[in-house]
């Protein structure tokens, strides 16, 4: 509005002149004053809060924590190429914006700006907020290069720590669909990162998590791209999701927005809670989800034999989605050969061979890299109905090996019968599976394809339980 762009400029003009003022004191009447990329010490200029700044400002200073950092992201496309990361900063009036950093500036302050701490920023650019990538109420966004000024101070705890509109899980289904909410709970599952292609046809990762709390309730919640690529919260990790949009497809479920995070052992009152709560559950947690399975689908915690994939044709459905099962098995045997892959440390795809003498090169990244290994392990189980072969990926295969492939592929060169060994301790013993199954098209042949999204070992008191509830259940129908 009009009054809004004159309450900018006066607020910039006031700001401008003042800052004027502390930058020429001292100086000759002859002398030119500096641009605003050449003063080097920002704690020379008054600090002045987030929401007085504007592109009519020249010089400026705020003190400010970071409440969000993202990944390093690049670009390389026939106009440009490049790097930067972005941020979310809130000042003492709480009020927040979002700033990226670019170029070089990437190299000289990434590794110095870490999420909750407090820092004083000037020289940057002020431009209108992008909403497309931004929903913050803030009007404008910051730019940072390398001529940024970004010193580290004390924290006096006059700005305040990152705060949550909590919701149990219980209390979303009355919630309107869109709205944002944050939620504080455990960790139950975590599925393997998929692509989709959306109808713009731009290609998404996506990571389907299982959250519950202590409203006795677990919801799915999906997080996209790099928070789905960089997930690092295993099951049974207590976290706080802050920025989820309600669903309402398939029941209720959530999706993690651009703006939002995933904190891991929040240091707020409501997670003292949902850990005692956890601490008197039975693993693995058996509770009733808000998000439910497509028609057709099978429930993710319904137990099931391998016999039901061919019986009850899971996997094959007409829209291409998988189904779920939860199957009692032994594994009886486990690929020794081609159990891991070497990754690009950025984006996780499989690297060439590298070049003698050369360095590890991601054609997708464009960049050299530091290569990592990753799971992908071949596993082959049996029940009463039969056997069944099916594939651990990364994040599953950590849990199962009980390290991450890194460390083993280290043991491994150190000691060549470490991996058989450690296979043959895992073998012939009882195991909980889930599932995913699906058919899929490979060289125009169709075939189902098993992927394990948790491998844990049997609880017999809880196997037991189960059993003497199923039996309950059996009595009262056959009374009926």
């Amino acid at each position: 509005s009009t009054q809004s762009t004159w309450g900018h400029f006066l607020s910039g003009y006031f700001f401008s002149r003042m800052n004027s003022s502390f930058s020429n004191r001292g100086r000759g009447r002859g002398q030119m004053p500096r641009g605003p990329a050449s003063f080097s010490n920002p704690a020379s200029l008054p600090l002045q809060p987030i929401s007085s700044l504007s592109p009519f400002i020249a010089k400026w200073c705020f003190k400010a924590r970071v409440l969000e950092k993202s990944v390093v992201k690049t670009w390389n496309n026939t106009r440009s190429q490049g790097q930067l990361f972005s941020m979310v900063l809130v000042d003492e009036s709480e009020v927040a914006i979002r700033a990226t950093v670019f170029q070089e500036g990437v190299d000289k302050f990434f590794n110095l700006l870490q999420p909750h701490q407090v820092y004083t920023f000037a020289n940057g650019t002020v431009k209108p907020a992008n909403k497309r990538f931004c929903n913050l109420p803030s009007d404008y966004e910051l730019s940072f290069d390398a001529n940024a000024e970004i010193i580290g101070v004390l924290d006096d705890h006059s700005i305040v720590q990152e705060k949550y509109n909590l919701v149990p899980i219980s209390g979303l289904p009355g919630k309107e669909k869109n709205t944002t909410v944050d939620l504080c709970g455990v960790v139950v599952a975590v599925e393997e990162v998929t692509e989709i292609t959306t109808k713009a046809g731009e290609q998404l990762k996506k990571r389907v998590v299982q959250l519950a709390d202590d409203s006795n309730m677990q919801v799915e919640l999906t997080v996209w791209q790099d928070h789905a690529q960089h997930w690092a919260h295993p099951p049974g990790t207590l976290v706080v999701c802050k920025g989820a949009r309600i669903s309402h497809f398939a029941g209720v479920s959530l999706s993690l927005t651009q703006q939002g995070f995933v904190q891991p052992s929040p240091p707020i009152p409501q997670a003292m809670a949902v850990r005692n709560w956890l601490q008197k559950q039975r693993s693995p947690l058996q509770l009733p989800s808000l998000t439910q399975q497509p028609a057709g689908g099978a429930n993710r915690n319904e137990r099931k034999c391998f016999g039901s994939i061919h019986t009850e044709g899971l996997g094959v459905r007409p829209d291409g989605k998988p189904d779920w099962l939860t199957v009692r098995a032994t594994i009886t045997f486990i690929k020794q050969d081609n159990w891991c892959y070497v990754a690009c440390g950025g984006c996780n795809r499989k690297l060439p061979p590298a070049e003698p003498q050369g360095a590890p090169y991601c054609t997708h990244c464009a960049k050299t890299t530091e290569p990592q290994h990753r799971y992908l392990i071949s596993v082959s189980a049996t029940d009463h109905t039969g056997a069944q072969w099916f594939t651990i990926f990364h994040d599953c295969g950590a849990s199962f090996m009980t390290m991450d492939a890194q460390e083993l592929a280290r043991r491994q060169q150190d000691h060549p019968t470490y991996f058989a060994a450690l296979c043959k301790s895992l073998c012939f013993k009882p195991y909980l599976l889930r599932l995913r199954v699906r058919e899929e098209t490979i060289l125009e042949a169709k075939r189902l394809k098993c992927v394990a999204q948790r491998v844990e070992m049997v609880d017999f008191k809880d196997e037991s339980r189960l059993l003497l509830r199923e039996i309950a259940a059996y009595h009262a129908m056959r009374q009926t």
